[in-house]
């Protein structure tokens, strides 16, 4: 067969991409992300990875979130030498994801360490800081859409519009065409562009993570969170907004901007970015200003950040982290993790969670298993660190800004493909299954749903 595909994460899951492309005479690795969520999905990191990191001729990263390159010091460690490849935004965004996932599993085998007793085993660090840069230093960067060749296969980057750098990537082998999709991006006024159409091809492989949910367009989302910031500051209390600290951080930001600009917020509002890694990939957004959106463009043409203002607060420090807890009203709180489950936003939960009068708007996808899941489903009591605390603020899901495609745009980009044979992955219970069921029901394309460790081949 000219094309072979086994998907080895996001197969079932929203997490741990990782996708083994056989085409014609090349191995080739896309993505190899951490698995995020319940204790098992967490479990799986540390499965082994299920295929010869020693036979791949490359590995190509599509973009730098932890769910796509959180494993990929790890077939290093399998004795991998070749190429990596990745757009130059992607090393850099890869660069920071990688160096805090090491010092996060390094601090939490240390705390594990200490509660558990010295002389009890605790599952060691993945890999280190060390292991990390020896993997940076295998990363060779690629333009998009300027095509290279991988065992004579074909290879060019697109741009996906999911975050910096990110893209899907084409293959055309012999006789076949293939495109792996990645994360797809969302239409509208992003902090990035719009995500490129794909070309004709036999075979595309896409993400399904909306799968039956249709988002509503940019301005309401902002015109909802621009609502609850006025009703928390009229009872006395505080927004929380968990955040992603790459994209969806800029995204919430640069709207908030624009509002603050209309004279939209109340007065005195201040707004807190309490995520050191956030606030770092919001200094790495301003070096690629030609990869973003013309709204963003205009702020920085104009010599002014597109992402604060006098009122926004950078805390970089825990001591600066601490001292936003004596705002007892008034603030608005970004922190992260964006699922809630791990970060500084503990803390502000802690704080906020029991009163009333805050609220706390998610502007994310929240996976299976986080205590972001949790609090959307409507849980009353939530367990935090060991302690239980009552969920009496308000709990609300903002969807427009999310960086991924809806249904409708996920079937729309699948569709100017022609009618590929497509294998739909990154997608959780029903999801897929409205995918596969649009695409069949209302274009004619057949679309599989792929299976952890299964082989299709084309």
């Amino acid at each position: 067969m000219p094309l072979r595909v086994t998907s080895y994460g996001a197969a079932g899951t929203v997490t741990g991409s990782a996708h083994l492309i056989e085409i014609d005479d090349a191995r080739v690795l896309v993505d190899l992300g951490m698995f995020q969520g319940t204790p098992e999905l967490e479990s799986w990191n540390r499965e082994p990875l299920g295929f010869d990191a020693r036979s791949l001729d490359a590995v190509i990263i599509t973009h730098g979130h932890l769910d796509h390159c959180g494993r990929l010091p790890l077939i290093l460690q399998q004795g991998f030498r070749g190429p990596i490849y990745a757009t130059t935004a992607s090393r850099d965004v890869v660069r920071l994801i990688l160096v805090d996932s090491a010092r996060v599993q390094a601090e939490d085998f240390r705390r594990q360490r200490v509660r558990a007793g010295s002389d009890l085993p605790a599952p060691p660090p993945m890999y280190t800081e060390q292991d990390v840069y020896e993997t940076l230093d295998q990363i060779q960067t690629v333009r998009m859409d300027e095509p290279f060749l991988i065992k004579g296969v074909r290879v060019c980057f697109g741009p996906a519009g999911h975050i910096l750098g990110s893209a899907f990537i084409q293959f055309t082998g012999r006789d076949v065409s293939f495109i792996a999709g990645g994360d797809l991006g969302h239409w509208g006024p992003h902090v990035v562009p719009d995500p490129a159409m794909p070309p004709r091809t036999d075979v595309l492989m896409v993400e399904t993570t909306y799968g039956g949910q249709f988002h509503p367009h940019m301005s309401q989302a902002v015109d909802q969170m621009v609502g609850l910031i006025h009703e928390t500051t009229r009872a006395g209390g505080n927004l929380l907004i968990p955040t992603f600290a790459l994209e969806r951080t800029q995204d919430v930001l640069h709207q908030l901007r624009i509002a603050y600009d209309k004279k939209r917020l109340p007065q005195g509002t201040k707004v807190f970015l309490d995520s050191p890694l956030g606030i770092r990939f919001t200094q790495l957004y301003r070096r690629y200003p030609e990869q973003l959106s013309n709204s963003v463009k205009k702020y920085i043409k104009q010599g002014e950040s597109p992402f604060s203002w006098g009122d926004v607060h950078y805390t970089i420090s825990s001591q600066e982290s601490r001292e936003i807890q004596e705002h007892s009203h008034g603030a608005v709180i970004m922190a992260g993790s964006g699922m809630a489950n791990a970060g500084r936003i503990i803390n502000h939960l802690k704080e906020n969670l029991q009163r009333p009068e805050s609220a706390v708007a998610f502007v994310g996808f929240q996976a299976e298993g986080t205590l972001g899941r949790q609090l959307v489903d409507g849980a009353e009591v939530v367990l935090i660190d060991g302690q239980e605390f009552r969920v009496r603020a308000k709990i609300v899901e903002i969807d427009g800004f999310s960086a991924h495609a809806d249904q409708a745009g996920i079937v729309r980009w699948v569709a100017a493909a022609g009618k590929p044979e497509v294998l739909l992955v990154h997608g959780e219970e029903e999801a897929p299954i409205a995918i596969q069921t649009d695409l069949r029901d209302n274009h004619g394309i057949n679309g599989t749903i792929s299976q952890r460790t299964e082989t299709y081949s084309f």
